[in-house]
């Protein structure tokens, strides 16, 4: 006799396709017309959930907006702050992951930095985002490395900020070139300038 699925993964399913549907209804008004003029209303009856329960999900439209900017996998955080071996190394490897898994998005990365192009006004909330992860990561270079100084742990995290910045900006800028070739390439340059 067939059983029932567990209900928490049922409802860990329906919750995520939730986040993405309210964030993509974000995205999607945010290119249609100035972000300015769309509400929080607006993106809960584009994608077809109260005003409640869109604020169970997000705390503000430039938090549903952002759903889609860099951040790391918590599995592939926590992997590196618990891995051995040369931190470089492992951010790389990391970063490579994090490239491969995050295809699906790419395009609604692409959307999303063109949205924050045309608005101005979201560069702080993005600047934090990013400052958020930032030091997410050097926490986790702390932790990886007991003995690490602050400056080694926020140069090595600031390093994999600018390695995911500047491979998504090729990218972004080619829509043939591959994200994790582009890593890869941007890793080997930052190696260089050492040598």
């Amino acid at each position: 006799m067939p059983t029932d699925p567990p209900l928490a993964p049922l409802r860990e399913r329906r919750r995520a396709e939730t986040t993405a549907a309210v964030a993509r209804a974000a995205l999607d008004l945010a290119c249609e017309r100035p972000w300015a003029e769309v509400t929080v209303d607006d993106v809960a009856a584009r994608s077809g959930v109260s005003r409640r329960t869109f604020f169970n999900y997000f705390p503000s439209k430039d938090e549903a907006l952002l759903h889609f900017a860099p951040a790391w996998d918590a599995d592939l955080i926590a992997a590196f702050r618990t891995g051995t071996g040369p931190a470089l190394d492992a951010l790389e490897e990391m970063l490579v992951a994090q490239t491969g898994r995050s295809a699906q998005h790419r395009e609604d990365a692409r959307r999303l930095f063109g949205v924050v192009g045309d608005n101005p006004l979201l560069l702080p909330v993005v600047l934090g985002r990013i400052a958020a992860v930032e030091e997410e990561l050097a926490a986790a270079v702390r932790e990886r490395e007991p003995g690490a100084d602050d400056v080694r742990a926020r140069v090595l995290a600031a390093s994999a900020a600018t390695v995911s910045r500047i491979s998504a900006q090729c990218w972004m800028d080619d829509p043939e070139a591959d994200p994790v070739a582009a890593v890869r390439a941007v890793f080997a340059a930052l190696r260089g300038l050492a040598g």
